[in-house]
């Protein structure tokens, strides 16, 4: 979804500067373990650095969507956010544990120990991405150019939503908040899955035309699934018509 498409909205420079401000608080947890290999086009070697980040990716879409749910009042009873920090701590806090414990945690207070996580990417003050240098040193281009697609998204998904920024809704910015990082989980998720597949065809030179026949096959089928799921999830939150 180019960002073109919202060129059309006029957003005046202090609600812009409002948007921008709110997507500093993203977070991403960050697996670097492998050696340092620097920046540069992702090889074989990359294979299990990839695989894993995109492993890290799909479990934190997943713990945004308890946290969606929360903020959204799904659970009754339960407390809801009452600041970007409650939402990062409970991040953090889903991510410690395994998930057939998120959905009792989530209905718990925000912890009162505060942990802070290393970003490893971000929006500038002009909104475009960066990564940190320590991450582009250690990751190859594929797994940069998916920080900076969940970035891009963050600030796709705030400047369709240009209205919200002249109202004191609090709650309704931490549902905004919430969405907007399973949108860009889901995005960084997509990307990862077709560059994997994509290095894996590459690298499994050993494979007859039936063993590379089937793992394209199986990532056209997860394209359908993410298209289907994203044709569910536009269902699901259309308007009514007026």
């Amino acid at each position: 979804m180019p960002f073109q498409r919202y060129s059309v909205w006029v957003i005046p420079s202090r609600f812009h500067l409002m948007a921008i401000s709110l997507l500093s608080a993203t977070l991403l947890l960050t697996l670097l373990n492998s050696p340092a290999r620097g920046a540069g086009p992702c090889t074989c070697k990359d294979l299990g650095k990839i695989k894993e980040q995109l492993d890290r990716v799909a479990a934190s879409e997943e713990a945004w969507k308890e946290i969606f749910a929360w903020a959204r009042e799904l659970y009754p009873g339960v407390d809801l956010p009452k600041s970007n920090d409650d939402l990062n701590q409970k991040f953090v806090q889903l991510n410690c544990f395994p998930k057939a414990q998120w959905r009792v945690l989530v209905k718990e207070e925000p912890t009162k120990e505060k942990k802070t996580v290393k970003k490893a990417a971000g929006l500038d003050e002009k909104g475009e991405p960066v990564v940190d240098d320590d991450f582009k040193k250690n990751n190859c281009d594929d797994a940069i150019e998916a920080e900076k697609e969940h970035e891009r998204k963050h600030k796709e998904f705030y400047l369709s939503f240009p209205k919200i920024f002249e109202a004191g809704m609090d709650s309704r910015l931490l549902r905004l908040r919430s969405e907007s990082e399973v949108e860009s989980y889901r995005a960084q998720k997509n990307f990862l899955e077709k560059k994997l597949a994509e290095l894996k065809l590459k690298c499994i030179t050993t494979l007859d035309k039936s063993g590379k026949l089937l793992l394209q096959g199986e990532a056209a089928q997860r394209e359908r699934l993410n298209q289907a799921e994203t044709r569910i999830r536009l269902l699901g939150t259309a308007q009514p018509v007026k």
